[in-house]
């Protein structure tokens, strides 16, 4: 896929297109979203210049990312990444070489890109901090995006600049860690910044939908966490649900993005999506829920609690209840958890070892072909669709306690396999999930 966008910036403003004496600049590039982890290739060749002057480039990220920064390449190989000179040497400190000024002491200067080698390149120096001039660029999209790149191009008479928005699929976080991986791929992306402190005890998890930031359920404090999307900062309690809900067990958004909070009692309230300010007590579904969720056909809020025949049991708008979802009590010996297909069809994680797939309505239920193969007692603990995918083989992602690993299926079942590394990238060689039913997965 290629994409290119141009829009008037900057010195060469709206009129560059019909000014001859501005260059026109174009970013064009191979594919405009990616998982996190992967490489953005930028190119600006498609850039002109009427009087066929010669033009300088300049590349900036002017939003997104943390310290995210472009890649430097090798001189004579610009599809070789570098990331020190061997030889460069310290101004004035004959056998001192380095890669900064901190390399030369307090007050030395490196001599940058005056060296001839690199061990990172076959052959000659690495073009240390120049990753961001020359026609094309590269860098690696290190957390969630989006990312907004600008392109300035400078002629000797005047310049031009194009700016492009790049985005990245969403990822698939593991709840106990807060470990993150690539969505479509699951290449292990690493721990959020602050998941060690402040998310070791969540049992859910959910992203909310106006903002892409993370919301876990730490049931032992009894609070509802808020974890920034880009740079995994936790930023507190999320609005008022420190004050009004005690003992938090499950938590969902509604097609409204208003969040619903399950406290261990069974009261359900509900907040605003972007606030986090309460707006109702939507009502009692019963104690220890393990899950809820929506409806997509009727709306009603659906309610796992890992019952042995509990099935699953639906609520409609006004909190009343309406029994148990077709035949979801007799299908499902312990429901955990539960998703949606993009088809309707209904996904059940169930604890004894297996995945339950109904149609909308409960029924019609029968084992998700493979997935059950690869599956003991005490896992699967979650279940999440894929929100990418049209771009992945992993339709739906099974949470597997029990092997410490994630499953990923086609929508059918036909195939499932390990998703990625997410059996060896957790650390201590193995995802940080815990054989019981508070490890979740969510995109």
């Amino acid at each position: 896929m290629v994409a290119a966008f141009t829009f008037g910036l900057g010195c060469g403003s709206s009129d560059s297109i019909n000014n001859p004496d501005r260059p026109v600049t174009v970013i064009t590039v191979l594919s405009w979203i990616l998982d996190v982890g992967q490489r953005y290739e930028l190119d600006g060749t498609a850039t002109t210049e009427p009087k066929d002057r010669e033009l300088e480039f300049i590349w900036k990220i002017t939003e997104g990312g943390s310290d995210t920064d472009f890649d430097s390449h090798c001189d004579d190989d610009f599809d070789e990444i570098c990331l020190s000179n061997d030889d460069d040497p310290c101004n004035g400190q004959a056998g001192v070489f380095c890669d900064s000024n901190a390399d030369c002491g307090e007050f030395g200067q490196c001599m940058t890109n005056q060296g001839s080698s690199s061990e990172d390149c076959t052959t000659g120096e690495c073009r240390l901090g120049e990753g961001d001039e020359g026609e094309f660029a590269t860098f690696v999209a290190d957390v969630a995006g989006p990312f907004r790149v600008r392109l300035l191009a400078v002629s000797s008479a005047a310049s031009d600049a194009d700016s492009m928005v790049l985005g990245t699929f969403p990822s698939l976080y593991l709840v106990g860690s807060l470990i993150s991986f690539g969505g479509t791929e699951g290449a292990l992306v690493g721990e959020v910044a602050d998941a060690a402190t402040f998310a070791p005890n969540a049992t859910r998890g959910v992203s909310i939908p106006s903002t892409g930031n993370i919301l876990l359920v730490d049931p032992q404090l009894g609070v509802v966490r808020e974890f920034d999307l880009q740079t995994g900062e936790v930023l507190g309690t999320f609005g008022e649900t420190d004050q009004f809900v005690e003992d938090p067990v499950a938590l969902a958004f509604d097609a409204g993005e208003q969040l619903y909070v399950a406290e261990q009692g069974g009261e359900v309230k509900v907040f605003d999506g972007e606030s986090g300010l309460l707006l109702s007590n939507f009502g009692n579904v019963g104690v220890g829920a393990t899950a809820i969720g929506f409806s997509p056909a009727s709306g009603n809020l659906l309610v796992v609690d890992g019952l042995t025949g509990s099935g699953v049991r639906a609520f409609d708008a006004a909190g009343a209840a309406q029994g148990v979802l077709g035949d979801t009590d007799t299908a499902v010996d312990e429901p955990a958890d539960f998703d949606f297909l993009a088809d309707g069809d209904l996904l059940v994680a169930d604890a004894t070892g297996d995945v339950i797939r109904c149609d909308g309505n409960g029924t019609a239920c029968a084992s998700f072909a493979n997935a059950a193969s690869m599956l003991e007692a005490g896992s699967p603990s979650a279940v999440a669709v894929n929100p990418s995918a049209d771009d992945t083989g992993a339709d739906v992602l099974i949470a597997d306690p029990v092997g410490r690993r994630v499953i990923a299926c086609d929508a059918d079942a036909g195939t499932c396999e390990v998703f990625g590394e997410t059996a060896a990238g957790g650390g201590g060689g193995a995802v940080q999930l815990d054989e019981s039913q508070s490890a979740d997965v969510f995109f």
